[in-house]
């Protein structure tokens, strides 16, 4: 019994090694598996870039950009995905959140250079 579970465990890490190789993936279920790590990825930088951004902000400024995130949450999840399939597109939030993390980082500089303009946080 123990040759089998440490057989099944040896083939079960090996999977999981191999699926990280995303490079070399071997089918659409790794390219899934590695488009969700880097969509991950991404996410957890949008949320440390909106909240260091928060940071600089007044309390007013805080509001509009609160606002402006929640919008682009909405316009994100109606353009990709698809409510009536119960599908959600990978590439398509991985591509909003880059662009929206590259707006935030572009918001936290002008914020440390010239200083943080409410009507850029629209």
């Amino acid at each position: 019994m123990k040759k089998i579970w440490a057989a099944l465990s040896v083939m079960l890490i090996s999977s999981f090694a191999f699926a990280d190789n995303c490079d070399n993936a071997r089918n659409a279920y790794d390219d899934i598996y590695c488009s969700n790590k880097i969509y991950a990825s991404a996410d957890a930088e949008l949320n440390k870039n909106y909240q260091l951004l928060r940071t600089k902000l007044t309390t007013n400024q805080k509001t509009i950009l609160k606002r402006s995130q929640v919008s682009w949450i909405k316009q994100r999840d109606a353009q990709c995905s698809d409510e009536a399939e119960r599908t959600v597109f990978v590439n398509c939030n991985l591509e909003q959140t880059q662009e929206r993390n590259a707006w935030l980082r572009e918001r936290i500089r002008e914020c440390d250079t010239v200083g943080c303009k409410s009507s850029a946080l629209n």
